[in-house]
């Protein structure tokens, strides 16, 4: 793997509660914000957008299940700001709300 998409992986993965906009993550790796996408999508499968919703829901997952958090804390800690935007994420990646999910 390219070791600027390996960077980017690194930070998406270490940090996914960071505020990492596209723009971003291109700076990191030196490249710009479309050719990272490019570059991105054909090594990992995914554009970073994507990967980086991919890493937060499930560190929300294992949140959810694993500590004594409450909803908001956990989409806090995330890096979500909006309560409404992290339920329509839970429904659409694990086809439940987050209260659901924490329940389980």
């Amino acid at each position: 793997m390219d070791p600027r998409i390996q960077r980017v992986v690194a930070i998406i993965e270490r940090d996914p509660h960071q505020r990492l906009s596209l723009v971003t993550l291109a700076r990191t790796a030196g490249l710009s914000s479309s050719r990272l996408r490019h570059k991105f999508k054909l090594e990992v499968g995914v554009t970073p957008t994507l990967y980086l919703r991919s890493v937060r829901m499930r560190m929300a997952a294992e949140l959810l299940r694993d500590e004594q958090l409450s909803i908001k804390e956990v989409r806090a800690r995330i890096g979500l700001e909006s309560d409404s935007y992290f339920t329509h994420l839970c429904e659409r990646v694990y086809g439940h709300p987050p209260s659901r999910i924490k329940k389980r």
